[in-house]
C-alpha cells in the first residue's frame, strides 16, 4: 500500500511539474483557456492544435504574397483567417498580430501591413515552438 501511495504521490508531483512549466508559456499559448473551448477534450484540443500547425505555413504564405502583389483584400482575408486559426489555440499574441494586420490591412495602409507580416510571422514562430514544446511535456496525452 505505501507503494502504491508513493507511485500516486510521485505521479501528482510530475503532472504539477509538467503543469508549472507549461504555465510559462500562457502569455502565448493559454492552455487552460485552449481546454476550456474545447470541454476540456484534451484529443480534440491536440487536433486543432494539429491542424493550426499544418495552417500557419500557408497563411504565412499567403500572407507574404498578398503583400507583395499589393493586394490587400487578399492580406486582409488571410489575416481574418490567421486571427481564426491564433484564437482556435488560445494564442493571444498572435492574435493581436493578425488582428493588426487585418486592421492595417482593411484600412489600406500597404506599407504599415508589409511591417505588421513581420510581428505575425515572429509570433507564429514563438507560438509553433511553444506548442511543440508544451506536446513534449505531455499536455494532450
Amino acid at each position: 500500500m505505501c507503494a502504491a501511495l508513493a507511485i500516486g504521490i510521485e505521479t501528482i508531483c510530475e503532472v504539477e511539474e509538467t503543469m508549472e512549466s507549461i504555465k510559462q508559456y500562457d502569455e502565448i499559448f493559454d492552455v487552460g483557456q485552449a481546454l476550456s473551448s474545447v470541454g476540456g477534450d484534451r484529443e480534440f484540443l491536440a487536433e486543432v492544435v494539429g491542424l493550426t500547425q499544418a495552417a500557419w505555413p500557408t497563411l504565412l504564405t499567403d500572407l507574404r504574397a498578398g503583400i507583395s502583389r499589393g493586394d490587400l483584400r487578399a492580406v486582409q482575408a488571410s489575416a481574418f483567417l490567421a486571427k481564426a486559426a491564433a484564437r482556435n489555440v488560445s494564442a493571444s499574441r498572435a492574435y493581436d498580430s493578425a488582428l493588426q494586420l487585418h486592421t492595417l490591412a482593411s484600412q489600406g495602409n500597404l506599407q504599415a501591413a508589409r511591417n505588421a507580416i513581420s510581428n505575425l510571422e515572429r509570433e507564429v514562430e514563438v507560438l509553433r515552438s511553444c506548442l511543440a514544446v508544451v506536446a513534449q511535456e505531455a499536455c494532450f496525452a
